[in-house]
């Protein structure tokens, strides 16, 4: 027979094992999960979309201001132009230019603000930009904006005054369009054939009016840029684009951050005097 201190013994060495087991199924499991499971995402998110306040279906992008690639129109091939029939009575107004080349267009108004770094910039990184200036600013420090136009870029109309063309008459809507246009001639060697009204504000003449002064085309937008952001109506920058932009204290800032947002899209900038030709 079993005495009692046998069956102690025999319950201990039961617990023992069973105690052993436990451990190693546990150790066993806990291996298992650390087998599985998925690797953590240290990559940085892409930066959000985001609706831009106060501006209907407009969304901003806020971008890092890294540096972007050297690019030019003519580094990258001959552009595609869209053609324009000069006999129609009234100028084609566009928001986006209809070609499937993977460019967007960079267009500078007003001229109030004359930063040097700007200048330095798009020599540096040779850009292509278009400058709708007013005349006045235009006289107050004209070599600056020769030495834009140097770089390629052309002048091009935004009226004489800055005035909103709703508020005039056909004769004076006519003085404003036309005004600027001999005087950029003589200035910068080529009359301006691209109009761009002042704020987007257009009524049923000024596209008529626009025709009767030699433009060929009319330019809104479809993006700008403000305090580091591309603010675009419809999602993100595509072809065709254009992006309105000002000469102001932040337009160092917003070249670099729209340059890297067209490079991440696969996209380059261009100049739309290369696409809205005369057909």
């Amino acid at each position: 027979m079993v005495d009692e201190r046998q069956r102690r013994t025999i319950r201990l060495r039961r617990r023992i094992v069973t105690g052993v087991a436990f451990l190693l199924g546990a150790a066993s499991l806990t291996a298992l999960a650390i087998a599985v499971a998925p690797p953590q995402n240290t990559e940085l998110a892409a930066p959000a979309i985001r609706d831009a306040s106060g501006t209907g279906s407009t969304s901003a992008t806020v971008l890092p201001t890294t540096l972007a690639p050297t690019t030019t129109t003519a580094a990258r091939g001959r552009p595609t132009p869209v053609p324009i029939d000069m006999r129609a009575p009234n100028a084609p107004v566009f928001s986006r230019v209809p070609t499937t080349d993977p460019v967007v267009f960079l267009t500078i108004d007003d001229g109030i603000v004359q930063d040097p770094a700007v200048l330095d910039y798009i020599r540096q990184k040779r850009i292509p930009v278009t400058m709708f200036p007013i005349p006045a600013y235009v006289e107050q420090n004209e070599p600056y904006f020769q030495a834009i136009h140097a770089t390629g870029a052309t002048v091009q109309d935004h009226t004489v005054h800055h005035t909103d063309l709703r508020t005039l008459s056909p004769a004076n809507q006519q003085a404003e369009i036309c005004g600027p246009l001999d005087e950029y001639q003589q200035k910068f060697g080529m009359r301006p054939w691209i109009f761009r009204p002042p704020y987007g504000f257009m009524n049923a003449n000024v596209a008529y009016v626009a025709r009767s002064c030699g433009i060929r085309a009319i330019v809104l937008w479809k993006a700008a840029t403000n305090d580091g952001r591309v603010d675009t109506q419809g999602g993100p920058l595509q072809a065709g684009d254009i992006v309105l932009m000002h000469f102001r204290t932040d337009l160092r800032q917003n070249l670099e951050v729209v340059l890297n947002q067209i490079r991440a899209l696969g996209l380059r900038p261009a100049y739309l005097s290369d696409y809205l030709t005369a057909g």
